[in-house]
Parts: C-alpha cells; structure tokens; sequence
C-alpha cells in the first residue's frame, strides 16, 4: 500500500488520474465535483488529503479526515475478513486499512520527486499560485 501511494503520487498513471481529477475542479465553476473510487479510500483519500493540503488545512487535520475512513467502513471490513480464515484476513487487512504510513509515503513521494508540495500541485497537477488563489477564495468561508 506505500508503494500503491507512492505510484498515485509519482507515477505516469496517477499525475494522469489526479491531474484529471484536479482539471474536473479547476473548470466547474460552481466546484460542485464529486470525485470517488471503489472503496474511497486509497485514490480517493490521496485526492481529498491533496486538495485540502492544497487549500492550507493542518496535515493534523488531513490526516484525521484520512484516518476517518477506518470508522467509516469498518463494518464492511470487519465482514469481509470475518469470513475469511484468520492467516487470508491478515493478509487482506492491510488492504482494506488506510494508515498513516500510506498517506505520509504520498506526501514523502510528492516531496522527493518534485521537491515540495507547491511543485508537485504544479509540476503534476497543472496547479499554479494564480489556480490555488482560485480554489481557496471559491472554496474557504473566511
């Protein structure tokens, strides 16, 4: 799941996906958008943890809202590994988890290739000052 986070960050499929996902905001002008995936938490979560990053919100912050997700499906886990035998549900775990350790290695990834977060919105997202300005004027109250 780092790697998987670290390729959402750095590789030639995922500046694709979220340069996408980040074009479907920039030309909405109201920025109604909805963006989701499968499970809503692993492409989902690093496109949400990237916007509000983006946006100024704390990392603490970021990383709750992301962490949240374990609440939020934990039924359905819990029922997907309860019927499977105990050595399988330890393998899947991992997979059906979102941790720290996933969301800190996409922002690790981010700073790594591109030297800063400000680089990667740029560099991978099409992101600039003057787009950024944009989204918090049209997306922050206060």
């Amino acid at each position: 799941m780092i790697d998987a986070e670290k390729a959402m960050v750095s590789g030639d499929g995922g500046e694709k996906a979220y340069s996408q996902v980040f074009d479907g905001i920039r030309e909405d002008d109201a920025r109604s958008v909805l963006f989701h995936c499968t499970a809503g938490k692993d492409r989902t979560g690093w496109s949400n943890a990237v916007l509000l990053t983006a946006l100024g919100v704390p990392r603490d912050t970021v990383m709750a809202d992301y962490l949240a997700s374990n609440a939020y499906r934990k039924a359905a886990n819990d029922a997907l590994l309860g019927h499977l035998p105990p050595q399988q549900a330890a393998v899947y775990k991992p997979l059906l988890d979102v941790r720290a350790e996933y969301l800190n290695s996409g922002h690790d990834e981010g700073e790594a290739k591109y030297g800063s977060f400000d680089r990667y919105l740029k560099d991978a997202l099409g992101i600039d000052l003057r787009e950024l300005k944009h989204l918090r004027k049209d997306l922050l109250i206060g």
